[in-house]
């Protein structure tokens, strides 16, 4: 018998992810998501994986466009990541004022000032249950700034302590 909701919930907040913005764009339309269950794939080609609810229109442009960014989120994109993680509130409400986007190979809206933004050609959408695995190869990469990565854990945002390596890129 599979693990209640809430415990299955209370118990992967204790799993640290790294925090996405995943966005894509169709007909003139852009959407995104806030997103932590996403990871590298293959590295020949590379390949990355995003596991999306396929409830809301951010899945819906995904699957007709077949193009999407991941977008690695800084400490100081908080207030970002917030503003992408809430169900919309209205048809015209946009997540993307007040932050700087632009586009790259596959024409989906990009962070400029991400810690690095994968920008992806969807080759497969795999549903299971409520939500769809994505699979993306990336066509370009964009790095921005280095600094303390977004981290989510215990249902909040945090970062790691330490300095970025130098060098590091």
């Amino acid at each position: 018998m599979p693990a209640e909701d809430a415990v299955f919930r209370n118990a992967m907040r204790l799993l640290a992810g790294g925090v996405t913005i995943v966005a894509t764009s169709w007909e003139g339309e852009r959407s995104g998501l806030t997103a932590t269950a996403v990871c590298s794939l293959a590295l020949n080609p590379p390949r990355v994986l995003a596991s999306v609810n396929m409830q809301g229109r951010t899945f819906e442009l995904l699957a007709k466009s077949r193009i999407m960014s991941v977008n690695m989120l800084a400490e100081d994109h908080a207030a970002l990541a917030e503003r992408f993680a809430r169900k919309r509130r209205e048809d015209d409400e946009d997540r993307f004022a007040n932050s700087q986007w632009c586009t790259r190979a596959t024409g989906a809206p990009v962070l400029a000032d991400a810690l690095a933004a994968l920008d992806c050609h969807i080759g497969e959408i795999v549903p299971i249950d409520s939500h769809a695995i994505l699979i993306g190869t990336v066509e370009d990469v964009l790095f921005g700034a280095r600094r303390p990565p977004l981290i989510n854990f215990e249902g909040g945002f945090t970062t790691v302590p330490g300095k970025i390596p130098e060098g590091a890129t």
